[in-house]
């Protein structure tokens, strides 16, 4: 008994140098998320919301964090096209994907006005890039879609919400399975407080 745990005390030392750390990135992504470890300035949940319904337009309760964005004036004013925009938000920050933290911008000119719409750079479904995606005007909703060119996976604008397909290229079906077709497009809310842009994090 003695030797077992003699050889316990002495080969544990070498066993946890092998064992992975127990705080690993996803934490911090996901309290950088919640705006803890941030400096967000604690007015920043009054930010005003842009967006042309109440629909579109964020909640005062929304979690806004700065961005890097010098006003809503530099934000792009092309409409029914996709944008990209540096945020530097760090929870919006990949080092091999996304070093800036981009967000993507669609300012939907529908018939009576234009909502301003931002989401995810990449498409849920099959993680391409969605510079190229194709804007689509409303069709079960009051809300714009966006069908991805590569997969064809199609997006209501407001909810990130998967809707039905819109078109692909020939290999989208590889990525016509179950989970891909319920992945929701991470989609934000942008506001002005004191001339900065803030985005809402989920």
């Amino acid at each position: 008994m003695r030797q077992h745990l003699l050889t316990l005390l002495c080969t544990l030392p070498a066993a946890l140098g092998f064992a992975p750390p127990m705080v690993g990135r996803n934490d911090v992504v996901l309290h950088a998320k919640r705006g803890k470890g941030l400096n967000v300035p604690s007015s920043a949940g009054e930010a005003r919301g842009i967006g042309g319904s109440d629909g579109a337009a964020p909640s005062k309760k929304a979690n806004w964090i700065a961005t890097s964005i010098p006003s809503l004036g530099a934000l792009p004013k092309d409409t029914n096209t996709v944008k990209v925009v540096d945020t530097m938000v760090p929870a919006l920050t990949d080092k091999n994907t996304n070093p800036t933290g981009a967000v993507s911008i669609v300012n939907y000119k529908g018939d009576s006005d234009t909502i301003t719409y931002c989401f995810s750079v990449s498409c849920a479904s099959c993680k391409i890039p969605l510079t190229k995606a194709k804007v689509l005007p409303p069709k079960e909703s009051n809300d714009a879609r966006l069908a991805c060119d590569f997969c064809g996976a199609t997006y209501n604008l407001r909810s990130g919400v998967q809707v039905e397909k819109e078109g692909g290229k020939l290999l989208g079906f590889l990525f016509n399975n179950q989970s891909n077709n319920e992945a929701k497009l991470p989609v934000y809310a942008l506001g002005e407080k004191g001339g900065k842009v803030f985005i809402s994090m989920p």
